[in-house]
């Protein structure tokens, strides 16, 4: 799974920390929100084909869990 840029990112969480991956963002100030985007391998689709299952960890560091939306639709996200 490869994070992915899109037109709307305007923000790049974790650019400059070695232990983790750049992520591309669209955080929308307004709404408090941040939207990413990942892709798929051809085996990791071929695995979600299978099983019809996305496994997801989030770091809470002991802190409340925040809301999570997916979707396969950008629009549904980003209007």
């Amino acid at each position: 799974m490869k994070a992915m840029e899109f037109p709307e990112v305007n923000v790049r969480l974790a650019e400059d920390q070695p232990e983790y991956e750049t992520l591309p963002v669209y955080h929308n100030f307004r709404e408090g929100t941040i939207t990413y985007c990942f892709e798929l391998d051809n085996e990791e689709l071929e695995q979600v084909g299978k099983t019809g299952r996305i496994w997801l960890k989030q770091q809470t560091f002991n802190s409340p869990m925040q809301p999570i939306y997916g979707t396969c639709l950008k629009e549904s996200l980003i209007k």
